[in-house]
């Protein structure tokens, strides 16, 4: 395209810039009065890994021996304050640290301002989302006009079934995803603490996390409709997409191995349902639009 022809799209989404912005402050808004908080607790309540060590009593005996010891080392080095007695009680005291931090049942705030910005980021990116459907129509209808990428349907009553179906898998996405991060939490909780470290998890940088895995999660399940439509609009052709599936089979063990922990099981978790949703989806474009297949 000529620069022209470039200078009138930019203009054309210009005009679009107020409604897109206004659909993110309202929605921004209104999950930050009403849904950020819940949210945080409901992800910290549910997927936080540590203050699970009271839920039997054979837990609650070796927590409470313990104990008992860090308190009998304490009284040695107050009655006997020899070097050993000196050395043993540092030792008591990181004892009694890391289980004062098993016990804990919530991350940290590291700055005073943090959650509030994990408010403020939540409630952005909640916007940013709910506008995401009004961009995606305003972007086909610039691409029909301009010719970029030939005639695409995009009547209200498909972009409204689109727009369904988009919605359910990603939900069914992030329930999955959901359920899948208390294992990877807990594996990673384990392995500090057998290690010998604190496991002191800021709050933003927690919730942060598990948003983008859940995240992911939904996308990875729309990949179905999402394959449907860019074969059906002849945007990417079917032929493609099936010479390439190799190249993105080791695009999805690569994704795997870098928002997991570092053992085989838990990324072949992630990277197992993604190539199985591709091949669902290479499947149902092959039914669904065998014109192109």
């Amino acid at each position: 395209m000529e620069k022209k022809e470039w200078l009138e799209i930019l203009l054309y989404l210009r005009k679009e810039f107020l409604k897109v912005a206004l659909i993110v402050i309202v929605a921004s808004s209104v999950f930050f009065t009403l849904g950020a908080n819940f949210v945080i607790s409901k992800v910290v309540g549910d997927l936080f890994p540590a203050g699970t060590s009271l839920e039997n009593r054979e837990q609650i005996l070796k927590i409470s021996k313990e104990l008992r010891n860090i308190s009998e080392t304490f009284n040695n080095y107050a009655i006997y304050p020899t070097k050993e007695n000196r050395t043993a009680i540092l030792s008591a005291a990181n004892k009694l640290v890391r289980l004062a931090m098993y016990l804990t049942s919530s991350p940290i705030l590291v700055y005073p301002l943090e959650g509030l910005l994990l408010n403020l980021k939540l409630s952005l990116i909640v916007g940013v989302a709910a506008a995401l459907p009004y961009i995606f129509l305003v972007s086909l209808r610039v691409l029909r006009d301009r010719g970029i990428v030939g005639e695409i349907d995009i009547k209200r009553s498909t972009i409204f079934k689109y727009i369904i179906l988009s919605i359910s898998l990603f939900c069914v996405g992030v329930v999955y995803g959901y359920n899948m991060m208390k294992f990877f939490m807990m594996f990673l909780y384990s392995m500090a603490v057998s290690q010998g470290a604190v496991p002191l998890y800021s709050l933003s940088e927690f919730v942060s996390f598990i948003i983008l895995m859940l995240v992911l999660f939904g996308f990875v399940f729309q990949l179905p409709i999402i394959l449907h439509f860019l074969v059906k609009n002849e945007i990417v052709k079917y032929s493609t997409l099936k010479y390439y599936r190799r190249h993105i089979y080791v695009i999805f063990f690569i994704i795997g191995a870098i928002t997991t922990p570092p053992d085989v099981f838990t990324q072949i978790m992630v990277a197992v349902p993604m190539v199985l949703f591709f091949e669902l989806s290479l499947l149902f474009v092959r039914l669904t639009s065998p014109a192109q297949s």
